[in-house]
């Protein structure tokens, strides 16, 4: 699967998303979009250091696996907004946000269910 077609999926699975990025390990942003119907609360370049933090900190927890088990999402809660960093495959995750209004469960549901099925063979560009 494109990363495009990844973004377009998971942001039109759920209408309280706000914004999804697919990102390499390194923090590069690979793809994006924002749902039109919200404002950003955030400019490109503080979306792009959130982001960056948050591979470094999924980074700092996969040298854990070992003890704790691989990880499969950080849901963070602002009064704001909520964002999920989930994994896609080993070299791409997922940054998403959402209203607070929205069901954590049905957003992670949502994202889970919009990656690719075999993860081994990632994405694609």
């Amino acid at each position: 699967m494109d990363p495009k077609s990844l973004v377009d999926r998971i942001l039109h699975s759920n209408k309280h998303i706000r914004f999804v990025a697919i990102c390499n390990m390194d923090g590069k942003i690979i793809s994006s979009a924002n749902n039109k119907n919200v404002t950003n609360l955030l400019s490109q370049e503080e979306t792009q250091k959130t982001l960056e933090r948050a591979v470094s900190s999924w980074k700092s927890r996969e040298e854990l696996s070992d003890k704790t088990g691989k990880g499969e999402y950080v849901l963070a809660v602002y009064q704001k907004l909520k964002r999920i960093t989930m994994p896609i495959d080993s070299k791409h995750l997922a940054y998403v946000t959402f209203n607070t209004d929205g069901g954590n469960q049905d957003v992670i549901e949502a994202i889970r269910f919009s990656r690719p099925i075999d993860a081994a063979h990632g994405l694609s560009y």
